[in-house]
């Protein structure tokens, strides 16, 4: 019996014919299909109904496909919400990921197979969140239970609770040596880690007092005292200098404790060797040393690239900030000419060598793609590279299940001219020299990876001498303030422009300093990159 014959899905769309055709598509699909000519009408059925998964459009007559999504997120938190709609909704569909309401997005026009599988997918991911409410809700229920059994023992053994907490200490060292010595300091036991790291047997520890075992500065000290007054005080830490068989010197941390065993107070010692534990330390610390260098290698030989100093007609700055760990900030600088060259920056998702590995690879599929072209006496245009670039990498990038928020830059010095292509990333800043005002550039397009057919729209913008270029990573704007707010767009765009004056270095300088004085560190979660271009 198909699991998915109680399921129940909402389709939801103002156009007639389309809700007729995906009627059609999914008449043989086994779970239950409701169809809705509104917003309106789709929460009505939410309400009446139990619904696992909305299909909306985004631009309806009355409430939209956003709204109605923002009130199942409310109403409904378990529906599984998937957008269809057209690249020009792609503000409201950017806002709608960001937001976290929706599970997927479906292109229009729809391709009837790679539906359904989105739709399995969400029917997936909803028994999966019914699965984690019900199991949470039988954990909590046995919890209760537990508490009140606990309850129950801990009136029950209370007298027994002094020896069995004593006992505990010692079973969750195991691995340390463990010795039991009555009220003269004599050593009546031995654990197997003790005979390790000491070099005697456990029958030629029963012939020891515990002062045998230590350095002749820790018999003055008093030590063999303190251990044995152990018996009628709180339990005890120490660190003293121990003796091996062998003659040779070990340092040794040890817990003091007592416990009654056939009536007959004894003292239990716990002791950590120090020594193996600063080996282990040192050695750890050296481990995280090693991978910070590769990482900072990787960084700096696959992700990041050297500001040109051969380009004329503009300087250029530059500074990634590392988060401390492997990101997926790139960026790099082809120059074609002496005042034409192309800038990249790049942000790919999550964190890790995965991420890091995917950067470089498309700033090489860049490069490669360039280079395909170069028996051409003129450069290609920017679109061209970037809709060649797609088309290698995006069924790669679907199949790893990442995608990367892109701004591909064509700088024209001589003709006066940017060319840009945003696929997804932050805003650019622009101040304008001959009246120090200040806008932002913004492309349309989704981040590469994330959907199989794109058309990239270029942004011409004319760019005069004195103007100013502020390209930067949301590792800054979405760097973490100590009241769990944000640095923000507008901030950055208040210091630039306050700066404007200054020269690049002294731009990012300020842009630098205002970020970590406002996060209160140098350490951020994310990558922080910034690229400030002076037109000259």
């Amino acid at each position: 019996m198909d699991m998915n014959t109680d399921i129940n899905i909402l389709i939801v769309d103002d156009e007639q014919d389309t809700l007729f055709a995906l009627k059609r598509y999914l008449r043989l699909e086994p779970y239950t299909t409701h169809f809705a000519k509104s917003a309106e009408q789709a929460l009505e059925t939410c309400d009446t109904i139990n619904i696992a998964v909305v299909v909306t459009d985004l631009r309806m007559p009355g409430m939209s496909g956003k709204e109605l999504l923002d009130a199942l997120q409310e109403r409904h938190p378990l529906i599984v919400r998937i957008i269809i709609s057209g690249t020009e909704d792609i503000g409201m569909i950017i806002d709608s990921i960001n937001s976290g309401v929706i599970f997927r997005f479906i292109p229009k026009p729809m391709e009837p197979e790679r539906m359904k599988a989105i739709i399995r997918d969400a029917i997936a991911f909803y028994r999966m969140q019914l699965e984690h409410r019900e199991m949470s809700a039988l954990a909590e229920k046995q919890n209760r239970y537990l508490t009140q059994i606990n309850d129950e023992l801990r009136l029950m053994t209370t007298r027994l609770q002094d020896s069995e907490q004593r006992f505990r200490a010692m079973n969750d060292a195991a691995f340390d040596p463990i010795f039991l010595l009555d009220a003269a300091g004599r050593i009546v036991y031995a654990n197997v880690a003790a005979e390790t790291i000491f070099g005697y047997t456990r029958k030629e520890f029963l012939s020891l007092l515990v002062g045998d075992l230590m350095t002749p500065e820790n018999i003055k000290a008093g030590i063999i005292e303190k251990l044995l007054t152990s018996l009628n005080t709180a339990p005890k830490e120490l660190e003293i200098d121990c003796l091996k068989k062998d003659g040779t010197d070990v340092n040794i941390g040890i817990s003091v404790n007592t416990a009654k065993i056939l009536s007959v107070p004894h003292i239990i010692m716990i002791a950590r060797d120090n020594t193996l534990r600063a080996q282990e330390e040192k050695s750890r610390l050296e481990l995280e040393k090693v991978q910070k260098t590769l990482e900072s290698q990787i960084e700096r030989r696959l992700l990041q690239r050297h500001v040109p100093i051969t380009l004329e007609g503009a300087s250029i700055s530059h500074f990634m900030l590392s988060s401390g760990h492997l990101n997926g900030d790139f960026s790099d600088f082809i120059v074609y000419e002496q005042q034409l060259a192309d800038i990249l920056l790049g942000d790919v998702m999550g964190h890790g060598i995965l991420s890091a590995l995917v950067g470089s690879g498309i700033k090489s599929l860049y490069l490669r793609t360039i280079a395909r072209k170069s028996f051409r006496t003129t450069v290609p245009e920017l679109q061209e590279i970037v809709t060649d670039l797609h088309r290698e990498c995006i069924h790669d990038l679907l199949d790893i299940e990442i995608y990367a928020t892109m701004l591909f830059f064509r700088l024209d010095l001589k003709h006066k001219r940017l060319s840009m292509i945003d696929c997804g990333h932050t805003s650019t800043i622009h101040v304008h020299a001959a009246d120090g005002t200040c806008s932002l550039l913004k492309g349309s397009n989704l981040p590469i990876g994330m959907v199989e057919e794109q058309d990239f729209a270029c942004v011409d913008v004319a760019i005069e001498h004195g103007d100013t270029i502020v390209i930067y990573s949301d590792g800054i704007t979405e760097a973490q303030l100590p009241d769990r707010s944000f640095f923000g767009e507008d901030r950055l765009i208040e210091l630039v422009t306050r700066h404007q004056k200054a020269c690049t270095d002294d731009i990012l300088l300020a842009i630098r300093q205002e970020l970590s004085s406002a996060t209160g560190g140098t350490t951020f979660e994310d990558d922080a990159s910034c690229i400030v271009i002076r037109i000259s």
